[in-house]
C-alpha cells in the first residue's frame, strides 16, 4: 500500500456520515495491518499518518473534553512514532497539541497518569526544552491537585525543577508554580538536592552551553543540523569527526544566526571526546 493510498482511504473512512467516531477509528487502525509486512521507515510513516489523522477525528468530537483520555492515548503513539522514524522536529507539534488539550486543567488525573510520562519521555529526546518544562509542570500539578504526587517519579521532579532554572524565563510560566506546588515539592527531596539543583541545574552528564536553553535555539536548531548533515553527507565518521562536526556548527550558527556557540569541548574541557 502506498502513502497515497493510505491517506486516500482514510479519507474515505472520514467522510462516511454514517460511522460514529469508534467505528472510524476501528476501521483506520485495522488499515495498519495491510501494511505491517513493509519496511520499518516505510511502516512507521504510515503509521505516523494513521494517528494523525485519528487525533483530528477525536478532536473533533471532544466536547467537553469527553474523550481527553483517547486524545492522549493517541499522542502517545504518535510521539513515539517520530521518536522511531528520529524526526524530532515534530515533536513540537505533539507538545502544542497536548497543551492546548491540558492547559484547561479539566484532564482528568486518570487520563493523564499513564499518558503524560510517555510523551513528556518523547518530548525529552528533542529540544523543546519550553514545551518540555510546561508539560512537566502541568502533568505534576494534576498530580498535585488530585493527591497523587507521590506518584510522580523524583527522577521528572528534578528535571522539572532543573529546567525551571535553566530556562531563567521571568514568569513564563511560573504563575502555575505557586507557594502551595512548592511546599509540597519540597518535601519530597531533601534540602541538599533541592541546593544541588539550584547551584547546579545540569541536565545530563555533560555541561551544555547556555544558548541551549533559549526559544531562538529551539527555533533553528533542526535546520542547522539539517545544513551540517547534508555537508558530511559522505564524510567518513571515523575518530576525532565530531570535532569537525562542531567546527563547522560553531562557523554556521555565527555566520548564519549570528549565535555564539561553545562545543560539548569548550564546555567540558577535562572530558576527553574522539
Amino acid at each position: 500500500m502506498t502513502s497515497i493510498e493510505l491517506k486516500t482511504l482514510l479519507g474515505k473512512i472520514n467522510s462516511e456520515e454514517s460511522k460514529d467516531m469508534d467505528e472510524k477509528i476501528n476501521l483506520m487502525l485495522s488499515l495498519r495491518g495491510q501494511y505491517a509486512g513493509e519496511e520499518e521507515h516505510a511502516r512507521l510513516v504510515k503509521d505516523a499518518d494513521v494517528f494523525s489523522t485519528l487525533i483530528k477525528i477525536v478532536e473533533d468530537d471532544n466536547e467537553p473534553h469527553i474523550h481527553d483520555h483517547i486524545l492522549l492515548k493517541l499522542y502517545v503513539l504518535l510521539a513515539e512514532t517520530y521518536v522511531e522514524l528520529e524526526d524530532y522536529r515534530r515533536l513540537k507539534e505533539i507538545a502544542h497539541g497536548v497543551l492546548g488539550l491540558i492547559r484547561h486543567e479539566v484532564t482528568p488525573w486518570e487520563a493523564m497518569e499513564d499518558t503524560m510520562p510517555r510523551i513528556i519521555g518523547a518530548v525529552g529526546e528533542s529540544v523543546f526544552n519550553h514545551a518540555l518544562y510546561e508539560l512537566l509542570l502541568r502533568y505534576v500539578r494534576a498530580a498535585f491537585v488530585s493527591g497523587r504526587l507521590d506518584t510522580v517519579s523524583t527522577g521528572r521532579i528534578r528535571r522539572l525543577l532543573k529546567l525551571r532554572v535553566l530556562l531563567n524565563e521571568g514568569e513564563w510560566p511560573y504563575s502555575l508554580f505557586n507557594k502551595d506546588l512548592q511546599d509540597a515539592i519540597s518535601k519530597l527531596l531533601t534540602s541538599g538536592e533541592l541546593l544541588k539543583i539550584i547551584l547546579n541545574p545540569q541536565i545530563g552528564h555533560l555541561r551544555k552551553d547556555p544558548v541551549e536553553y533559549t526559544w531562538e535555539w529551539e527555533n533553528i536548531y533542526y535546520d542547522v543540523e539539517d545544513k551540517l548533515n547534508e555537508r558530511f553527507a559522505n564524510a567518513p565518521r571515523q575518530m576525532g569527526f565530531c570535532f569537525l562536526f562542531w567546527r563547522a556548527k560553531q562557523e554556521v550558527l555565527e555566520k548564519e544566526y549570528g549565535i555564539l556557540w561553545r562545543s560539548p569541548s569548550l564546555m567540558n574541557p577535562h572530558v576527553i571526546f574522539d
